[in-house]
């Protein structure tokens, strides 16, 4: 019972941040950064245009969206924040499938998608194994599953932030990432850094 009503409360701290952040997160460096990141990610995941595509935290759609502009179509994004979804609803209108919903329990039937996605999200998630679980159960087989999350390399740095971000569970090595998504049944194909302060994961259903 205790673990549960923690994972809720997790869930809730996340919920408020997020509604909150909504209002700003279009604007300033921040997002700026955020944009860069997602547009590497893009460069990386070299998405074909008639696959089906999830974004597992999808926040304002930025990320779609660059998709959308390479001429992808199959659109979907999920958000536990309802602020961020109404956000993301204004940036794609109708070109994606978008709901308010949890990564472990995505809404969505096994093997649906080619790709899944999350960036800069993960450490947000109250268990990671569980996320990676449901992510891999909405992918396709031979579908690749892409996480880019922050890591720092400070321990220190790490610890602060977590102090002052409401509802950051925790930040992952790259050795982590490879374990979890081993343990999850997903082959790593490709790990890299981008830029100082972002790890990159992407691994195919095997």
């Amino acid at each position: 019972m205790e673990k549960r009503n923690n994972f809720m409360d997790l869930n809730q701290q996340n919920i408020r941040f997020f509604n909150f952040w909504a209002k700003f997160y279009g604007y300033g460096p921040l997002s700026w950064w955020l944009k860069n990141i997602q547009k590497h990610v893009v460069g990386n995941m070299r998405v074909p245009r008639a696959s089906s595509v999830l974004d597992v935290g999808c926040g304002q759609g930025y990320f779609l969206h660059m998709l959308l502009q390479q001429g992808v179509r199959k659109l979907h994004g999920i958000d536990l924040s309802p602020a961020m979804i109404a956000r993301a609803r204004q940036t794609l209108g109708r070109h994606a499938v978008l709901k308010t919903a949890s990564v472990h329990r995505i809404p969505f039937r096994d093997s649906t998608f080619d790709f899944v996605a999350s960036t800069e999200a993960f450490h947000h998630f109250p268990s990671p194994k569980k996320s990676l679980r449901d992510m891999a159960r909405v992918l396709k087989k031979g579908g690749a599953l892409c996480i880019a999350d922050i890591n720092f390399y400070s321990g220190i740095i790490h610890w602060l932030f977590k102090k002052l971000e409401p509802g950051h569970v925790k930040i992952y090595s790259a050795q982590e990432f490879r374990k979890l998504f081993e343990q999850t049944g997903l082959r790593v194909v490709r790990q890299k850094r981008i830029g100082w302060f972002v790890i990159l994961t992407i691994g195919r259903k095997v």
